[in-house]
């Protein structure tokens, strides 16, 4: 029947789901299913149990189904609450899980006056977030997560004029008994001696830590506590080493971690610290090798061509001499240039752009303080997207100090300078790394667990590495706030981020919390990363005693909350244009000027009144320099010999069709007089033409001169509202092959740096979603032990229920980026891009030649002015039917009955037997060629423009014709003409039936948007005798097309139509060398039989066969249905010809009534091979199959399948004549 069916996937707190289903009724309406459609409705449902057999699953019928009240959420119990400072959503890529509006709710409903939006590296949920702020009250705190370098290396300590090539060197390595140079302790020393370049004394000492050494270092150094019992302690060998360094310049590989282990075991031995000059290889492996992904000892000794033997590796000693092996040619290296280069000059080497790609980032979080703030972050955000993208962004630390004046910069996470900085150096360093820092971040220890489970630590070690921290803050009196790094709202949200962890990035890229060795680890859960409430976090923190529990958690963050100035990220108060000095007048006169060419001056008073009424509301909003570009776009691609197309509501503007910005013309129908400018209107005389175009054709009274019928009846409010004030949107379509060029003028017309792509966010999808899904179960028991074999069965009974409903967690996270087909935004001269977004590269494609607009365009609709110039097919096929013709695409008559009659019928096609036996001729007309607007033309029998119009809002609509119209039709309560087709249709049928205007208008704007009638409205229109067909139509309507729009389309339509019937040839050409995507030239070069089985062959495998038709198979059926057509009208497919056909056009030859194929018609040849035979046959004649080879780009399998066509049958097979030849 004609009841919805609804498809439910029901889940419980248990983890245990079900694939539900039952058909709308009075009960379980269109209210009831929205509310459903949203994630985590709690619902009851009553219904019988069977088994579906295309789930392979245990399905209910629903019989009832029960809303019930939401999830109660958890009081935060505490007087005092805290702040969130450091939160992920969905736009951290492939990480957060919710959108910033469930976070804020929550947030709400603990009774929290404000949270922070913390998104790696970038701020695309901000203008939701501003949303989300609007909605709950919630004060958002602005940031982001970055991913900060230092791109100035370090590569000396304690610089020294001492020449490199005259000086001592003592190369060292250690071996410790962990990471922590404060609280680990040195196992054993070796180094090498080197003056005047040759090895003079070398020395390896183990050394006794005095405590049990970790399995860890004992299986990576295979050093054990029995080897160490009876060593010398570490203040016992001190000595020897001082004497061994001498004053040499000591050389190590991580000279940070060497030489601070050094200096702390002198500390606490109370002997004096070391100052000889030191040089860090480490360093100067990313200088040398900025490519190189990986600057460990092993991998320079590859880059150096040294050998390294791992089985002997991570031994002092061993390392020590194989480090020397390098530093001798590395010294040669940097010296080259210099022979007495010194080794302070060693601090000036500058850092080579490219290492920023394997440099690794630490987190650093920035919230904004202020407006200036936040363009801060606009600015760092665009840098780290431009100038410095790696395979994360990166941002160099002295970018964020010059900018941080109206930032608040945090620590971060466990990946932030401060929490590495307390893992492996003491007190001095960390206090140094947190003097960056306005505030310091310590999280729940749960946050850590991966650092436990992955073996890099113990529980006690972390507790005392925060407690570290907090110490030394304290010491610095910087505030220490406790932040949840929140990855999700509640606990129940973890298993989707889980499924995160374990899916692919991005090319291919693991998850940070899913390295590749994590698999040779016991299976260990993820962090619990969801919202806390203040009682959660203070219970976290209780490790520090109940005062400094509620300082971090609760007195801190506030206050670091309220350092923050209220903040609005994206201006919203107007409309922010660009300036062209003078466009106001300048569009008048313009407007006026073709106004008086049209209809004569002094101008009717009807056109007077609209001409004024939209140029006064066009100009008091600060819109006529949008018209204003808009026309010398279209300007400019007219004189540059090219159609341009209008779109969507710019129709119902009378000033954009006097602009020359679109050719619809929305006043009455009319006639008006080319010569005299005679005047007529038609809606009183002939009130049954609801279109100019279909106005039968008359001479004018006054001059005897043809005249012209135009006027489609559209009111300017459906375009820019009452008092045009919404934002406008001019949309054009432009050829293809010009939209680039058109893109390009716009750099020339508004100036490079204030023009951008259109940005846009891809986000993860259903079926994306779903594959994910199914990955985290499959590796849930891979980590279990099963085989493939085991698994394959496992999943082949695994509910999918279970598996979509870990998918439907996981719909919406951000997964890249990209640009709006033909979007281009324009940033006023008098603003800076900054002022409203960040910029990046599309999906961070550096190549690219447009930067675009780092929020999503419709975040900034109604803020900064976009252009849409689009590339479209039409005006591309257009101008070749014209070019190819002479027909002028202007002269086409809107009313010819042939070109009318072939949405109806194929009469004028002049077919002898249509084997298709198609009902219309609409077949290959753009708008009117998919099989459902084919069935409605069928359905409808449309005799004119104004019914072809309503047949194109019908079918572009939402809820408008299935189960609406078409309904309304087939049960005769009105005809096509008295349907709702097109929103104006509502306005002017209202207004025609007594209601007010803005009534009528406010109804139609409800209407449109899908949002149903209102009972006051309803009233209004059953006292105004609107039938009741009429009224149910607009409940059920959910979206409905512009006129102007459907105008416009209309207008190419019943333009290639005529082409279709008159220039059929030029019409074939251009359809199958522009729309057609794949070809089976063999069977259409063979003729109609050949055709005919070809599609029968394909429609039998799409019918009967389990398989269905591949992307190929289903483009090459359409082309051969279009084929099937043209030799049905008696015209045929020459074959390919080696010296006339064309690389990609089929050209058209007159003499036999056929069309010429092109070159890449042929299964695997190539555009730029076949422009390699267009160019060598201007050079002469080929003689051979060799010589086309050799002087072509075609390959061996082209030159045989052109071989096997018969193309080249006056070919010889080589260079060498033979007998046979002659």
């Amino acid at each position: 029947g004609d009841r919805k069916r609804i498809n439910l996937g029901l889940f419980d707190d248990a983890g245990g789901a079900v694939y539900a289903n039952a058909y709308q009724n009075t009960s379980i309406n269109d209210e009831l299913v929205t509310e459903m459609k949203k994630w985590g409705t709690n619902v009851r449902v009553r219904g019988a149990a069977y088994f579906d057999e295309y789930n392979k699953s245990m399905t209910i019928k629903i019989h009832f189904i029960d809303l019930l009240p939401p999830d109660e959420i958890e009081k935060d119990k505490s007087e005092k609450k805290r702040v969130e400072l450091h939160l992920h959503s969905n736009m951290s890529a492939m990480d957060g899980i919710n959108h910033v509006i469930e976070y804020a709710r929550y947030a709400k409903a603990l009774g929290h006056k404000a949270m922070a939006i913390t998104d790696h590296a970038v701020v695309q949920n901000f203008p939701y977030a501003q949303e989300a702020s609007e909605r709950t009250g919630i004060k958002m705190l602005y940031g982001v997560e970055f991913y900060m370098v230092d791109d100035v290396l370090s590569y000396i300590k304690n610089p020294t004029d001492i020449e490199l090539n005259k000086a001592k060197y003592v190369v060292l390595d250690l071996e410790t008994t962990g990471l922590n140079c404060y609280y680990d302790r040195i196992i054993e020393f070796g180094a090498v001696r080197i003056e005047k370049g040759v090895t003079v004394e070398t020395i390896d000492i183990l050394i006794n830590p005095e405590r049990k050494l970790p399995k860890k270092i004992i299986e990576i150094t295979n050093i054990t506590d029995k080897m160490l019992e009876k060593q010398p302690t570490i203040e016992e060998v001190l000595p020897r080493i001082l004497n061994f360094i001498g004053d040499a310049i000591l050389v190590s590989h991580n000279a940070d971690f060497d030489f601070s282990f050094l200096q702390h075991a002198l500390e606490r031995c109370g002997m004096r610290k070391l100052n000889n000059p030191v040089i860090d290889t480490l360093s100067l492996s990313r200088y040398l090798f900025p490519e190189s992904r990986n600057h460990r000892l092993g991998s320079l000794c590859r880059n150096m061509d040294v050998n390294y033997d791992e089985d002997s590796a991570h031994r002092a000693d061993y390392d020590a001499r194989v480090l020397n092996e390098v530093w001798q040619p590395m010294l040669v290296m940097l010296t080259k240039q210099n022979h007495n280069l010194l080794h302070s000059d060693l601090a000036n080497l500058e850092t080579p752009l490219s290492l920023l790609k394997h440099i690794r980032p630490t987190h650093i979080v920035a919230l904004a303080k202020n407006k200036m703030g936040l363009k801060a972050l606009y600015k760092l955000v665009s840098y780290s997207h431009v100038d410095y993208i790696a395979e994360v962004p990166k941002i160099p630390r002295r970018e964020i100090q010059k900018l941080r004046k109206d930032l608040i910069i945090g620590s971060a996470c466990f990946n932030g300078e401060v929490f590495k900085t307390a893992t492996y150096y003491g007190d001095e360093a960390l206090k140094e790394a947190m003097s960056f820092y306005d505030y310091i971040e310590i999280q729940p220890l749960e946050n850590y667990s991966h650092l436990l489970n992955m073996g890099e630590m113990d529980e006690e070690e972390l507790l005392t590495h925060i407690k570290d921290i907090v110490r030394c803050a304290e010491e610095l009196k910087i505030p220490v706030c406790a932040t949840g790094d929140v990855h999700y709202v509640t606990k129940k949200h973890k298993i989707f981020r889980d499924v995160y962890i374990y899916a692919k990035g991005i090319g291919g890229v693991n998850h940070p919390l899913n390295p590749c060795n994590r698999n040779k680890f016991p299976p260990f859960e993820n962090p619990n990363q969801h919202y806390r409430s203040t009682d959660e976090m203070l219970e976290c923190m209780a490790f520090l005693g109940r005062e400094k529990a509620i300082e971090v958690t609760i007195t801190n963050t506030n206050a670091i909350a309220d350092m923050i100035e209220p903040i609005v990220p994206v201006p919203t108060d107007r409309l922010y244009t660009p300036k062209i000095e003078n466009s106001e007048n300048l569009l008048k006169e313009m407007c006026y000027k073709k106004a008086h060419e049209l209809y004569g001056n002094p101008l009717p008073e009807i056109i007077q009144t609209r001409l004024d009424k939209e140029l006064n509301g066009i100009i008091s909003n600060g819109y006529s320099v949008i018209y204003y570009i808009a026309h010398l776009i279209v300007k400019k691609a007219n004189e540059d010999g090219y159609i341009v197309g209008s779109r969507g509501s710019v129709g119902s503007s009378l000033v954009a069709t006097m602009a020359n910005i679109t050719e619809v013309n929305p006043l009455a129908p009319h006639y008006r007089c080319p010569n005299c400018q005679h005047l007529e209107w038609t809606s009183e005389t002939m009130p049954q033409y609801r279109s100019g175009y279909d106005l039968p054709d008359k001479n004018c009274p006054i001059c005897g001169t043809p005249m012209v019928h135009d006027g489609q009846n559209i009111p300017f409010e459906t375009f820019l509202g009452f008092n045009a004030e919404k934002t406008p949107d001019i949309d054009l379509n432009f050829p293809g092959d010009y939209q680039a060029k058109a893109h390009e003028y716009t750099k020339t017309l508004l100036g490079e740096d204030n023009v951008f792509r259109a940005g846009t966010i891809e986000t993860v999808a259903d079926k994306t979603a779903f594959g994910f899904a199914r990955g985290f179960i499959e590796r849930t028991y891979e980590a279990q032990g099963m085989n493939k074999e085991d698994i394959a069965n496992a999943l082949a009974v695994y509910p999918k229920a279970k598996i979509a409903y870990l998918a439907s967690g996981c719909i919406d996270v951000k997964r890249t980026t990209g640009q709006h087909p033909g979007g281009i935004v324009v940033i006023p001269t008098d603003y800076a891009v900054y002022d409203f977004t960040p910029v990046q590269y599309p999906a961070d494609a550096v190549d690219s030649s447009w930067k675009t607009t780092h929020f999503d365009f419709n975040s900034l609709h109604d803020t900064v002015l976009k252009l849409d110039l689009l590339g479209h097919v039409d005006p591309m096929a257009l101008k070749m039917m014209s070019d190819a013709t002479g027909v002028k695409i202007e002269d086409i008559p809107m009313n010819d009955k042939k070109v009318l009659s072939l949405f109806s019928s194929t009469e004028a096609l002049n077919m002898e037997h249509d084997y298709t036996n198609a009902k219309t001729g609409a077949l290959a007309i753009p708008e009117f060629n998919t099989e459902f607007v084919r069935g409605v033309l069928e359905e409808t029998k449309p005799k004119s423009f104004s019914d072809l119009v309503i047949i194109s809002g019908l079918t572009h609509g939402t809820n408008v014709w299935q189960g609406n119209s078409e309904d309304i039709i087939k049960n005769n309560q009105a005809n096509l003409q008295e349907v709702i087709g097109c929103r104006d249709d509502i306005m002017t049928y209202l207004i025609g039936k007594g209601i007010a205007s803005n009534i009528a208008f406010s109804i139609m704007e409800d209407v449109r948007k899908g949002r149903g009638l209102k009972d006051n409205y309803l009233e209004i229109m059953r006292a105004n005798n609107v039938p009741d067909y009429y009224i149910e139509s607009c409940k059920k309507i959910k979206y409905l097309f512009p006129k102007g729009h459907a105008v416009a389309y209309v207008t190419m339509a019943v333009r290639v139509g005529y082409f279709k019937v008159y220039y059929p040839l030029e019409f074939y050409a251009t359809f199958f060398s522009v729309r057609s995507k794949q070809y089976d030239i063999h069977t259409m070069i063979k003729g109609k039989d050949a055709i005919i089985s070809k599609i029968e062959e394909l429609r039998t495998k799409q019918r009967f066969s389990n398989e269905k038709l591949s992307p190929k198979e289903s483009e090459q059926l359409k082309t051969l249905i279009n084929a099937l057509e043209m030799v049905q009208r008696g015209y045929h497919f020459s074959n390919i010809d080696l010296y006339r056909s064309d690389a990609t056009k089929f050209i058209v030859d007159y003499e036999h009534n056929s069309l010429i194929p092109p070159f890449i018609t042929i299964d695997g040849l190539g555009e730029i091979n076949a422009l390699s035979v267009i160019e060598e046959r201007k050079n002469g004649e080929f003689f051979s199959k060799e010589e086309l080879l050799r002087r072509t780009k075609l390959t061996t399998t082209n030159v045989q399948d052109l071989g096997e066509m018969g193309v080249l049958d006056s070919l010889s097979e080589s260079d060498q004549l033979s007998l046979f030849d002659f």
